[in-house]
């Protein structure tokens, strides 16, 4: 027991998999009603240990990492940069206020903080302020394997998440999506996976795939499901070469495909997008800006949007990266240190001191901020004003959500609405 308590990774994996076991199989009693207090208490007593086992691994990076704030409100974490106060962080997140932000040093200090520049197409922001810092160490020798346990640093010392690497670092552009232009049926089924649609040109086309035919394995890997065949080619570039098995009726067939990219291929919109957008808010609450990043790693950690900003470790305190986006249910992204060290040491790459665009308006439509009340030249009497406010409060107060976070978001937006229209014209 002893070598297993001096392990970390030993206890997270078996904590994990006691998480995934239903109440069940870890009670033989069959009373459930019974077990469920027993069973909550269980499950927190395993995840304090899980996380007490990964704390080591963060302390380091913790000493870098800042809490970025807006009145009381938490916006961000930030990743300290240099000696002299500059902070990397997620710049959709902090946008709103940009130039009056409260910047939060592990020692409980507070420092006024603005945004110097950023990153658009990475959504990265350097943040300035007047405080000692303790910049942080990139770790670019290493690189992320599948399965490697990581770990979010919060500036108070503590793991904030905690997960597994489950796509290593790829490119999320359009133009660098591996595509092979089928759509798949995603029941699960022990008889390969079915392709409901070729679409003409593609790579899947040209391979020789058709409607009906059963995707059986890739590369000699068994498919289980669509969304593993999924998660396989999200891993692989445009021009990547695999060899699907598939079959056709009675027949078991292979072939060669040569991957395309999705930018290349006209792929008509079937799947309604409004629906995808519940799908992936489904148990989570998205960031603004969660896709389209140039590379980042994929991870089941799982972090509410004011956790990004923050540097992310393996459990050797080896600093892989810095969180960026929570994007569904089950994705996180991280950008790899390699990347950040390369933005931040070429700055004519895409740095600009450009702060007008809002991108938290931009890049996910589901996401975009709703359209401000403008008060008219006019003068308005008492009933206008009235029938006004009342028409932004519950226009705001049917998107509140369930989760703290997004009603803050509406009532500051509520507070917005009253202050305006209070405005003089």
């Amino acid at each position: 027991m002893t070598s297993i308590i001096k392990n970390p990774a030993c206890i997270i994996a078996t904590g994990l998999l006691a998480y995934t076991l239903p109440t069940s199989a870890q009670d033989h009693t069959g009373i459930k009603h019974r077990a469920k207090h027993a069973h909550k208490e269980i499950l927190d007593k395993q995840a304090n240990l899980i996380f007490d086992s990964a704390k080591p691994a963060v302390v380091t990076a913790a000493k870098s990492t800042v809490t970025i704030s807006q009145g009381l409100k938490r916006l961000a974490f930030g990743t300290a940069i240099s000696a002299e106060g500059k902070i990397l962080t997620k710049w959709s997140e902090i946008s709103p206020a940009y130039n009056h932000l409260i910047i939060t040093t592990p020692d409980g200090k507070k420092h006024t903080g603005s945004v110097s520049g950023i990153y658009k197409e990475h959504d990265l922001a350097i943040v300035k302020c007047n405080a000692e810092l303790t910049p942080i160490k990139w770790a670019t020798h290493i690189t992320p394997q599948l399965g490697d346990f990581i770990a979010l640093a919060a500036p108070s010392g503590e793991v904030d998440a905690l997960g597994v690497v489950s796509v290593q670092a790829r490119s999320l552009l359009e133009r660098d999506k591996a595509y092979l232009g089928v759509r798949m049926d995603f029941k699960t089924t022990n008889n390969g996976i079915l392709l409901t649609e070729v679409i003409a040109g593609s790579a899947a086309a040209k391979a020789g795939l058709r409607k009906g035919d059963r995707v059986i394995a890739i590369d000699q890997k068994k498919i289980q499901g669509a969304e593993e065949m999924r998660n396989i080619l999200q891993r692989l570039v445009p021009g990547s070469e695999v060899r699907v098995l598939y079959r056709r009726g009675l027949q078991k067939r292979d072939t060669k495909v040569f991957l395309g990219s999705r930018a290349d291929t006209q792929e008509p919109q079937s799947f309604p997008q409004a629906r995808m957008a519940r799908m992936q808010r489904l148990g989570t609450t998205q960031s603004k800006v969660r896709d389209n990043f140039p590379a980042v790693i994929q991870s089941d950690m799982v972090i509410k949007p004011n956790q990004a900003g923050a540097p992310v470790v393996d459990l050797d305190g080896n600093v892989i990266g810095l969180s960026i986006a929570r994007s569904s249910r089950i994705k996180t992204f991280i950008i790899p240190s390699s990347t950040i060290l390369g933005l931040l040491t070429d700055k004519n790459n895409s740095y600009s001191t450009d702060l007008t665009p809002n991108l938290a308006s931009t890049r996910n439509e589901s996401a975009q901020l709703q359209p401000r009340y403008t008060r008219p030249h006019n003068k308005l009497n008492n009933n206008d004003i009235e029938q006004l406010l009342m028409s932004e409060i519950l226009k705001y107060l049917g998107t509140v959500e369930r989760n703290n976070e997004a009603n803050e978001d509406n009532l500051q937006t509520i507070q917005e609405a009253l202050r305006k229209i209070n405005q003089k014209p």
